[in-house]
């Protein structure tokens, strides 16, 4: 056999060798890549809907929790989500309740959003759709829908509403001053 055939056979063995390699990594990465995607994609957002509110407060009876009102078209809400997300694993405690003031048809991007920020969807809702001035109104009847909003609730359920960006030092001092954790 001429050593030209030789070398040709060889270097088309290596090349086979070398595509099956990268195929079966390229299947490998798509199926982890496809796993992840439906574990992501099985996590949901709960619609909050008129009486979601009073459930929140039922729920959350002599413990404080933070409600954070925020949307996909208000960009310092992202400010305060990032805050927010940061401050959630220095204080893995917080019950932290994220409600997005948009509609069930953008479920999809508002997990993506949370997603990005590593926020778990178990306490994330959207707005019943049609209904946001109710809604409005049932979390507190003086709130116009400005955005980012949040109330920092106490364990007996005083809260303190706050308009813009909360800022870490006042959830941090909050934090700070809750009953319900003092004592762990």
């Amino acid at each position: 056999m001429p050593c030209g055939i030789v070398a040709v056979r060889t270097m088309n063995y290596f090349r086979s060798r070398i595509i099956s390699a990268m195929l079966q990594r390229s299947i490998f990465f798509g199926l982890i890549l496809f796993a992840s995607f439906s574990v992501t994609a099985a996590q949901e957002v709960n619609v909050f809907k008129s009486g979601s509110y009073a459930q929140f407060l039922e729920q959350h009876k002599d413990q404080s929790f933070l409600l954070v009102l925020w949307s996909l078209d208000c960009p310092p809400c992202y400010k305060e989500l990032a805050m927010l997300a940061e401050e959630t694993k220095n204080q893995p405690q917080l019950n932290l309740i994220l409600v997005s003031t948009d509609t069930t048809d953008d479920i999809k991007e508002i997990q993506q959003r949370l997603n990005q920020f590593g926020f778990s969807q178990s306490n994330a809702w959207v707005f019943e759709n049609s209904m946001a001035q109710q809604l409005r109104y049932e979390i507190d009847p003086g709130w116009y829908g400005e955005l980012p909003r949040s109330y920092l609730f106490d364990a007996q359920h005083r809260r303190q509403a706050i308009s813009g960006i909360l800022r870490p030092q006042i959830l941090q001092r909050w934090s700070a001053l809750r009953s319900d954790i003092a004592d762990q």
